[in-house]
């Protein structure tokens, strides 16, 4: 087995607000991807919640033995991450306020794989036939237009909520946004709250018949590709030049380069 990684920091961003996770020791490996936050918030070092949620998990996971088990990690990260909000002083029943982050997380076995995810990081997988396969799922993605549907029933049940013109203004879309963490017809995250829990996307796969594994942050979606396209592309050029590739198009194309994280495991 053979594990490669890489880290990219956007360049409209102070720091990397994504971590990866190499704990050899106990096969784990992990993309954590921090959410930006809304709020100015930074603690004695100037970093900010994105940041903190990353590391706090990636802290985690790092000083795991080769015994204890992804999901019970997940939790006491969670719980980790909620008393550090606390002592921050953290307007936690503002979703907005709360520190968060992706993952997607996995530790090989002989004969399994266990993962777990939450946002948009991602785990794929390659057989050996070549086949690639998207594992976890994106909650984040379409929940603007979930945000808008859910708004609109709002109304028609008589709750007093802004037009839709408010939430043209990106900042107060964004804030809406942040609200629908860890609830049904929302997104998860890891944010503190204890209903990470019950919307944990994990399982098991065989490792009989994987080649390799794939995880990687939002900021390696390519506009133009599937996931399953884009691994493709990474293993028929590597990472170093996907992402060179898909940062020129970015740019080329004037649109936002995230932080860009990735580990790639090569079980054969």
């Amino acid at each position: 087995m053979s594990v490669e990684h890489i880290q990219k920091k956007s360049p409209v961003k102070k720091e990397c607000e994504d971590a990866f996770i190499l704990n050899e020791e106990a096969s784990i490996y992990g993309v954590l991807d921090g959410a930006t936050p809304l709020v100015c918030f930074e603690d004695e070092a100037g970093h900010n919640g994105a940041y903190l949620a990353a590391q706090i998990f990636k802290n985690k996971m790092e000083q795991l033995k080769g015994g204890e088990g992804l999901t019970k990690a997940v939790e006491d990260a969670n719980l980790h991450l909620k008393d550090e909000m606390e002592r921050y002083a953290v307007q936690t029943d503002l979703g907005e306020e709360r520190w968060s982050t992706c993952v997607a997380v996995v530790k090989v076995m002989d004969d399994h794989i266990h993962y777990v995810q939450l946002g948009d990081s991602m785990v794929l997988v390659e057989d050996e036939d070549g086949i690639f396969t998207v594992v976890t799922t994106d909650s984040v993605k379409g929940i603007s237009e979930r945000a808008k549907r859910k708004r609109a029933e709002g109304r028609k049940g008589g709750e007093e909520i802004p037009p839709e013109s408010y939430y043209d203004i990106r900042m107060n879309k964004l804030r809406y946004n942040r609200r629908l963490a860890n609830v049904e017809g929302g997104y998860t995250v890891a944010n503190g709250m204890p209903e990470v829990m019950d919307f944990l996307d994990q399982g098991v796969i065989d490792r009989k018949g994987i080649q390799s594994l794939l995880l990687i942050s939002d900021g390696l979606f390519h506009p133009e590709l599937t996931l399953e396209e884009t691994y493709a592309r990474i293993r028929e050029a590597g990472l170093e030049t996907y992402i060179d590739e898909l940062t020129d198009h970015l740019h080329k194309h004037s649109l936002h380069i995230d932080d860009r994280t990735a580990v790639w495991i090569k079980l054969k």
